[in-house]
């Protein structure tokens, strides 16, 4: 199989992947059967490297960059040389960063020239609309999977008990933890096996942690690092629940109230309203909680 690693700018901003990400997605439509990746500079490396080790044929480098600067005449080279040595029965070929590319210049004169067309049919008094997204409610087998959790407080910590019944793989990440972190990995814990699926890393969060991670739950009180974990998630293509900011996240957690094995209600106002999800739930419990939990048990005993 062959495969394509795009090389990014890092970068922390919250959406700054959103166009680097279309392009993936449009390499996965249209190169079917190609191993299609991204990286950022800071983690070229050790992504490339993972890459090689995988059933790989060869390995295209595509710099994402637009000045043939430090990064596109030295960085990037040093590090294919070194890895082209370390893996030589792979090949690695290197591509131009995107600025001297032949086609970019028409690529950019024909943006501008799209951008003048609409402006001319846009009025002063017109307005811009975005259209309400309607979030797609699934159920997710997380066995076995690996989580990540970033951050140690008390949104950390629901989110990890929520996480535990699934029995996935949870690592969870941050420089100080609430003290009800340690019901959870104590061995006194109600459920022995649990301190088996918890991994507790007392550091701030690197963007290591994210390697052969499935989703990452981001729970802390810092921008910046919040920031950060969604945009080195989003370059890996992996999926990002954001507590602080629903609208960067790729999910939402629904609330959920079990009445059993076979029987569990969820409820969701698509992220907007989690105080008035709070209420449907108290609501819901207060008035149909006996009668659900009577029908499971009537269920259960046939």
């Amino acid at each position: 199989m062959k495969a394509i690693l795009i090389i990014a700018h890092h970068c922390i901003l919250p959406g700054a992947y959103k166009g680097f990400e279309e392009i993936l997605d449009k390499l996965h439509h249209d190169l079917p059967g190609t191993r299609v990746a991204s990286t950022s500079l800071l983690d070229l490396e050790n992504d490339l490297r993972t890459l090689l080790r995988e059933d790989v044929e060869s390995v295209t480098l595509l710099p994402f960059l637009l000045l043939n600067g430090q990064h596109a005449k030295n960085d990037v080279p040093r590090v294919v040389a070194r890895l082209q040595a370390e893996f030589p029965q792979i090949p690695i070929t290197l591509l131009p960063c995107l600025g001297d590319w032949k086609e970019f210049g028409d690529i950019v004169v024909s943006g501008l020239r799209a951008v003048e067309n609409n402006a001319l049919s846009i009025t002063p008094n017109s307005e811009i609309q975005t259209p309400n997204r309607s979030l797609l409610s699934i159920e997710l087998n997380l066995e076995g999977r690996n989580v990540l959790v970033v951050g140690g407080g008390r949104i950390a910590f629901r989110k990890v008990k929520t996480l535990l019944p699934t029995g996935a793989r949870i690592t969870v990440v941050a420089p100080q933890f609430d003290p009800e972190f340690e019901k959870l990995t104590s061995k006194g814990e109600a459920r022995p096996h649990t301190s088996n699926l918890i991994a507790i890393k007392n550091r701030p969060y690197e963007p290591l942690d994210l390697r052969g991670v499935f989703m990452v739950f981001i729970c802390t009180d810092q921008p910046a690092v919040n920031a950060q974990v969604s945009n080195d998630a989003r370059a890996r293509r992996i999926l990002v629940n954001n507590a602080c900011d629903y609208l960067d996240g790729d999910f939402i957690v629904p609330a959920r109230m079990d009445f059993g094995e076979n029987i569990a209600v969820t409820v969701s106002t698509q992220g907007r309203a989690p105080s008035l999800a709070k209420k449907l739930k108290q609501k819901i419990l207060a008035e149909w909680g006996e009668d659900l939990a009577r029908i499971e048990r009537e269920f259960s005993a046939k």
